[in-house]
Parts: C-alpha cells; sequence; structure tokens
C-alpha cells in the first residue's frame, strides 16, 4: 500500500544521506589512508598527510553540495583555495597517475 511504500522510500533516502555525510566520507579515507583525524584535519604538510587530506577535499567537492568554505571548515578552518588547491592537485594526479586514479575510483565508489 501507499504507506509502507513511503516509508520504505524513506528508508532508503535516508541511509543514501548517512553514508553521504561528511563524516563518513572522512571515516572512509582515514580508514583507506590508516590516518586519524586528527592528521586529516591538522597542518602537518608531510605528504603522507597531505595527501589523504587532498582527497577526502576531492571527496568532498565532488560527492557533497557544500560550499568550498564549508568543506575547508572540516579541514581545521582552511580556505577556500585550500580546497580548490586540493581538487586541483587531486584531479592532475589522477591524470598522471594511474594507481592514484585507481585509489580514488575506488574510494569514490564505495558512496555510489
Amino acid at each position: 500500500d501507499l504507506e509502507l511504500a513511503k516509508s520504505t522510500l524513506k528508508s532508503i533516502v535516508n541511509e543514501q544521506e548517512k553514508e553521504l555525510s561528511v563524516e563518513n566520507i572522512l571515516d572512509v579515507v582515514t580508514t583507506y589512508f590508516e590516518v586519524d583525524m586528527d592528521t586529516l584535519r591538522g597542518k602537518c604538510r608531510k605528504k603522507e598527510n597531505v595527501f589523504p587530506r587532498q582527497v577526502a577535499m576531492y571527496l568532498l567537492k565532488e560527492l557533497t553540495n557544500l560550499p568550498l568554505k564549508s568543506i575547508g571548515y572540516h579541514f581545521g578552518g582552511r580556505d577556500h583555495s585550500t580546497v580548490i588547491h586540493a581538487v586541483q592537485a587531486v584531479s592532475e594526479a589522477m591524470e598522471t597517475d594511474k594507481s592514484i586514479e585507481k585509489t580514488v575510483r575506488k574510494l569514490y565508489g564505495r558512496f555510489h
């Protein structure tokens, strides 16, 4: 009946929204790259910390409708231009390094 259909659709929509939350995306990235949330949000500029952070920003940009400023906020209040740089860096890396492209696509695929 109609009520059953409504409740079923509502639970599916809620589940999809939950999967695409900022926290969920960050959890997937931290687990995959084996870094903690503080490292992901921190100021450290070591390559092994910067790359997962940039991938997380890239995924947030691609998977959510968040403004760049909001994405930056989730990474210790970084500026929107930092998010733009991260997205461009990951996009360029995906074009030149197939292993990076494969990694990012695998992470992206977890949400689609």
